[in-house]
């Protein structure tokens, strides 16, 4: 008995120590080209961010342009967008505001239940609630066009895609996977697209529309293009982004995809171990990885530098077309 006690607890300590000598292996470039360096300081550091705007410690807010505005926002309070001039916050007590550049309030309304995501076109008001619940409310009237609740969800990947406005349709991306289309007018269901059917962390994080013919939606697990077909690819999913006639899909395991408008996949470049913070483009493609490194490549993923950014990114990142908002700084993109 002995004899056997201890063979088990030698291989006991052997597993225990095989596994402390595990390592984790990170992300390192074959060469660095240089560094990002600081464009200037912000007011204060970021508190949050969003799919369409960063909020800082101070109040501020910075909107999808890159722009900084002295909206104010009272403790508690999220910003979630600026559209057509207006700007939507949350919070858990006084619910959705909209105001204007001024500071204005312009609407409110409490639904009693934390906001997920929101947008604006015109008088119009598109929502979508933490359990899951839809709805468009004419900011003019003060009155719900539509009100659906979806399917019940356990878990969101923190990525919340808003609300899109297509001519007389309201686009949802739902906590639960799906496109819902609403006409806004009559407050019909129009449509119900599936993208995927995971159960937990399935809320669409990417959604965009490519001259107003072509849309684009993700979720974790499934990108798909809707046209006059519908495409799909399937990979573990970090991000998206639509670029010109360009898709690109960022991957869990440090893959670039560059798709064209069919997401027929025409490149692929892998970063081993990198895992992506966040991406944008303009004239070049730059991803951020998070132990602190900015790719920087050209929009057919031929050609790479790697510029060294000055901490890994374990905090609040917003970024645009044009800089990288970290902390309390922004970097220009250039």
């Amino acid at each position: 008995m002995l004899k056997t006690i201890t063979s088990i607890s030698f291989l006991a300590l052997a597993l225990l120590f095989s596994g402390c000598g595990t390592k984790r292996e990170y992300f390192e470039p074959d060469s660095v080209n240089g560094k990002v360096i600081s464009g200037g300081p912000l007011s204060s550091s970021l508190k949050e961010a969003a799919r369409n705007g960063a909020s800082l410690k101070d109040g501020k807010i910075i909107t999808a342009k890159g722009e900084e505005k002295s909206i104010n926002l009272a403790k508690g309070e999220s910003f979630l967008g600026e559209f057509d001039g207006k700007f939507i916050t949350a919070s858990p007590t006084d619910g959705i505001r909209v105001k204007d550049s001024d500071n204005t309030l312009l609407y409110a309304i409490n639904l009693n239940i934390m906001t997920a995501s929101a947008s604006i076109d015109k008088e119009t008001l598109a929502v979508i609630t933490s359990d899951n619940t839809l709805y468009i409310i004419d900011m003019n009237a003060n009155v719900t066009v539509f009100q659906k609740k979806m399917d019940a969800i356990a878990a969101v990947d923190s990525r919340i895609a808003a609300p899109y406005f297509l001519e007389s349709l309201v686009v949802f991306p739902t906590l639960d996977g799906k496109l819902a289309i609403v006409d806004r007018k009559s407050g019909t269901l129009v449509r119900n697209v599936v993208i995927s059917g995971e159960r937990e962390f399935n809320n669409v994080i990417f959604l965009d529309v490519v001259g107003g013919d072509r849309m684009y939606a993700s979720t974790a697990k499934r990108i798909i293009g809707i046209s006059q077909n519908v495409n799909y690819i399937d990979e573990d999913i970090k991000d998206a982004l639509v670029s010109g006639e360009r898709v690109f899909v960022f991957t869990k395991d440090g893959r670039v995809l560059l798709c064209d408008l069919e997401l027929k996949v025409l490149a692929e470049k892998k970063f081993p171990f990198a895992i992506f913070a966040s991406a944008a483009a303009n004239d070049k493609l730059y991803i951020l990885e998070k132990n602190g490194y900015l790719i920087k490549s050209d929009l057919e993923l031929k050609e790479f530098e790697v510029f060294k950014f000055p901490s890994k990114i374990d905090d609040f990142l917003f970024m645009t077309k044009e800089k990288i908002f970290y902390k309390d700084n922004f970097y220009t993109l250039e």
